[in-house]
């Protein structure tokens, strides 16, 4: 069965600081854990739209996040540029470049005389030169609305629950059964590491039992024909294990210094140390959290930064003519009768007049501005 998912990715910290959040407080909501994550943290940066649909994705598990490029106008000697520092997720550079030169061409957008792609290995510089009539606002505008410099991530968290069944989660859903994950992995690295201090724990106690009666081992061992025979004689007479008698036989003859058995005395205390330590954990959810909370502070502080990706609360909105249209000063004349002009203020400045016969309108003697 073929089935689509597609999470965005996300700023590590913030990650960690609501999880940290959801086991200290099991019943807060989504919308509590949203004062953490700030919506997806895109590697490429740029901008992500509208915080309440933002919200809504993650109390449902789907929908649509608007990004857009990050990008600024600049004027040198009177001329305009556009310059794009960051694009949106899994866009690609040189199909966008293909797509500016595609509506240069196709004159759905005019006013651009030159485009250069200036990236290197700091990051992402495209710059658009405009002609001396290009307007930056409206060309940009333009680019958002008919090019990939603005897309729209549909989010879709479905994932395997258990590796069995496919849900769409939220995001409290998600980091529970984080939660619960860490704690089957913890619980299972704890019975391994508790498993393996009883095992040296073991050894240690048949050494130590070995060199608190050195003599009688060292006479049985001599006086047994073979290795085997020696390794039979010590079970049967110290009382150990397979184990213990191997690690015995095994034993070199620099244990029996006073340093050397003061480090298996230390050691086997440590061990013992460490059991009980492990035990306690295992019986404890509430200590297995505490792991959790501290392992999840190590990653934050080793592998957090920044979030590249700026949040902008209000909507995009939809484009409208208004969009396309510059801003700049204007004059409008009305008069008595009806007619209507819109001037530059320059020329009407350079013209110095008012009244009848305003600037090339064509009024009645009677008609008044």
């Amino acid at each position: 069965v073929g089935m689509a998912t597609d999470i965005p990715p996300h700023n590590l910290g913030e990650v960690v600081d609501a999880t940290i959040k959801l086991i200290d407080e099991p019943n807060a909501t989504t919308e509590d854990l949203t004062e953490f994550v700030k919506g997806p943290d895109f590697p490429t940066g740029g901008y992500i739209y509208d915080w309440n649909t933002i919200k809504q994705v993650y109390a449902t598990g789907k929908g649509p996040i608007v990004m857009r490029a990050r990008s600024e106008i600049i004027e040198e000697k009177g001329q305009h540029k556009i310059i794009i520092t960051e694009i949106p997720y899994r866009v690609n550079k040189a199909v966008l470049l293909e797509q500016f030169a595609n509506l240069v061409r196709d004159k759905k957008v005019e006013g651009i005389r030159d485009l250069r792609d200036e990236s290197d290995k700091d990051g992402v510089r495209i710059v658009i030169e405009l002609k001396k009539e290009g307007l930056p606002n409206k060309i940009l505008n333009q680019l958002f609305k008919y090019s990939s410099l603005q897309e729209t991530f549909h989010v879709n968290m479905l994932a395997l629950v258990d590796g069995i069944e496919p849900q769409v989660l939220n995001l409290k859903n998600i980091l529970e059964y984080y939660i619960s994950h860490r704690l089957e992995v913890i619980k299972r690295r704890t019975i391994f590491d508790l498993n393996k201090a009883k095992e040296r724990a073991h050894i240690l106690e048949g050494l130590k039992k070995a060199l608190d009666h050195i003599e009688e081992v060292i006479k049985t061992i001599r006086q047994s024909d073979t290795t085997e025979d020696a390794h039979t004689a010590l079970v049967k007479k110290f009382k150990l294990s397979d184990k213990q008698a191997a690690a015995i036989l095994q034993m070199q003859l620099r244990a029996l210094a006073g340093l050397e058995r003061k480090k298996i005395d230390e050691e086997l205390k440590e061990k013992r140390r460490l059991i009980a330590e492990l035990e306690d954990l295992l019986k404890s959810e509430k200590k297995m959290k505490g792991v959790i909370k501290t392992e999840l502070g190590e990653l934050k502080d080793k592998y957090g930064n920044d979030r590249r990706t700026t949040l902008v609360k209000q909507p995009i909105g939809e484009f409208k003519v208004e969009d396309l249209i510059p801003e700049q000063s204007a004059i409008v004349i009305i008069t008595k009768s009806g007619y209507v002009k819109r001037l530059p203020p320059d020329t009407y400045k350079s013209q110095g007049r008012g009244g009848k016969g305003v600037i090339g309108m064509t009024t009645k003697e009677e008609d008044v501005v």
